[in-house]
């Protein structure tokens, strides 16, 4: 479930002093805070808001599993 993933990173935002909302994400997917949050609570993040994401936060989106592949 992506909604926990990005829970986690914000926390771990947190912990390493640096301030990351889900609004700074919102934003980012272009829309409001409140349809962010629908998201969240739906867990309805499509492959698109996820890259989106992980680029915001210069990190790479990766499927796992027998091979490793990036998703871009």
């Amino acid at each position: 479930m992506f909604s926990n993933t990005i829970k986690e990173i914000i926390e771990d935002y947190k912990r390493n002093g640096k301030v990351l909302t889900q609004n700074d994400l919102a934003k980012v997917l272009g829309m409001t805070k409140q349809s962010f949050s629908n998201k969240m609570q739906r867990d309805t993040f499509t492959a698109e808001d996820i890259v989106k994401i992980a680029e915001y936060l210069n990190m790479k989106a990766v499927l796992k599993g027998d091979h490793e592949y990036t998703i871009k």
